[in-house]
């Protein structure tokens, strides 16, 4: 699964890998705060090389969704967006001695909820500015149940309206695994 040179995976190679993020705590005006656990998965395919420094590979976010249940909310579903604007994201190689990669994954969401509160329907929102999500010292690549943490929280608005904001996203600890 790596390059020539051993550390990198190939151009071209698709990555599935299983994930699950446990007591997300999903912030929504109308009523407070939500934990949910999420799980779900995330396949990424190799773009291209990274030059400069010890090296690295672009990687493009080729689907991903992650579902929850919630008494409150219903089923609650983070489903990839725009795949065509979102930035490639990026594994970098930040150290030889011992081998540690850094992994920055770019995500645009649509956030479904089946009973949003207040109307009791169905809401479909939006990311308003991408989301990041980073481990710095992975040892291994894919990872084999390493944590991810989101950069900063991320505010979802309805569809076509992004400057109302009615969700955001706090933290996003997960965990993700390689699933060939």
């Amino acid at each position: 699964m790596t390059s020539p040179g051993g550390l990198l995976p190939p151009i071209g190679l698709e990555i599935p890998c299983s994930s699950h993020a446990a007591a997300v705590p999903l912030k929504i005006d109308a009523i407070g705060l939500v934990q949910l656990d999420f799980k779900g998965g995330i396949r990424l395919r190799v773009e291209s090389n990274i030059g400069g420094g010890f090296g690295g590979v672009r990687l493009k976010i080729i689907g991903e969704e992650y579902s929850a249940d919630s008494s409150v909310l219903g089923r609650v579903t983070l489903s990839q967006a725009d795949i065509d604007t979102t930035p490639l994201s990026l594994l970098e190689i930040v150290s030889n001695n011992p081998l540690t990669f850094k992994n920055t994954l770019f995500h645009d969401f649509t956030l479904s909820i089946e009973k949003f509160p207040g109307s009791n329907e169905p809401m479909v929102l939006a990311n308003t500015k991408t989301m990041t999500t980073l481990n710095s010292s992975l040892r291994v690549f894919p990872p084999q149940g390493d944590v991810y943490q989101m950069q900063e929280p991320v505010g979802f608005a309805p569809v076509g309206d992004p400057g109302k904001v009615v969700a955001q996203l706090m933290t996003l600890p997960i965990t993700r695994a390689h699933n060939p």
